[in-house]
């Protein structure tokens, strides 16, 4: 069974359509001039034909005014992350006969989800037109990915990710096995592990690391996750747009929206009441959810 791995990564910059596309804010100054020309680039040369085929599988718009285009650094090469996984450089930049194409590139055209909410593709607040592999540096190798988001879906984390309140996502991939950095055992499913993969994972062993390397690699998704410091106010902001979307009948919006706060059990329950109650939640409802978040 593959292994399922996430974690989290740092936004280098925002963009917007306006003629030419500008950088709007900047969370910090990784992004070198050279990254943002070749960023520049493939926002310039999108292809409209292949936006209107994701729009139907995501249930995003088809219109490339309705998009914002954050750049994620998702991966970088030959660093263990927070999680203790590592994506070397030759796996990144392996060719993958399965997806006819590097590791990297199957970022491409990937969903953009909430918090690894990834189960219906229609949930998707938009995708990867594409990602970079950025080796200039022998110290620096990285995955660089251009985000499509789509403001028509979810206004509040558009402007979230405008203002720099909303500030990382997270990579999602599988991986066929993974192997530890000291054993060198190769696993294929968690009953396989190595004890120091088991019970030492991000510890050290004689001076050195435990981490596990990932083989046979394919990125699935890329997940927007919440700003940490006030995670509240993100879910008062989506709470006060779902019951508007609600009142304007727009039901499946409005559950997307809502379904990405609640666990699973929950969401029946809320779908019902949207269904019986659509046009009839008064505004008094949301003052008193600004009020008890």
């Amino acid at each position: 069974m593959p292994f399922y791995k996430t974690a989290r990564t740092p936004i280098v910059g925002v963009y917007q359509a306006s003629g030419k596309f500008s950088k709007l804010a900047s969370q910090n100054d990784d992004i070198s001039p050279k990254e943002e020309d070749v960023v520049k680039q493939t926002l310039n040369i999108l292809s409209k034909d292949v936006l209107k085929a994701v729009a139907k599988v995501y249930n995003i718009s088809d219109n490339i005014d309705d998009y914002i285009f954050p750049v994620p650094r998702a991966v970088t090469a030959d660093v263990p992350n927070n999680n203790g996984d590592n994506f070397q450089h030759i796996e990144l930049t392996r060719f993958s006969p399965n997806h006819r194409c590097q590791v990297y590139e199957t970022f491409k055209n990937d969903p953009l989800h909430v918090e690894h909410a990834a189960d219906n593709p229609k949930t998707a607040r938009g995708y990867l037109p594409d990602a970079h592999y950025v080796s200039d540096s022998p110290d620096d190798k990285h995955v660089l990915t251009v985000v499509a988001m789509d403001t028509t879906k979810d206004a509040p984390l558009a402007e979230g990710l405008l203002s720099g309140d909303v500030d990382s996502f997270s990579m999602g991939c599988i991986c066929d096995a993974v192997r530890c950095s000291i054993c060198g055992k190769v696993a294929h499913s968690d009953r396989d592990l190595c004890d120091d993969l088991r019970w030492y994972k991000m510890s050290k062993i004689d001076g050195k690391l435990v981490y596990e390397d990932c083989l046979g690699v394919e990125y699935q998704e890329l997940s927007v996750v919440g700003n940490p410091a006030d995670p509240k106010a993100r879910t008062q902001a989506l709470l006060r747009h779902a019951a508007h979307k609600a009142k304007h009948n727009d039901i499946k919006t409005a559950f997307n929206i809502l379904s990405t706060l609640v666990a699973d059990e929950d969401q029946a329950e809320i779908a019902r009441f949207f269904k019986y109650n659509a046009g009839k939640l008064p505004d008094a409802m949301l003052r008193l959810a600004d009020k008890l978040l």
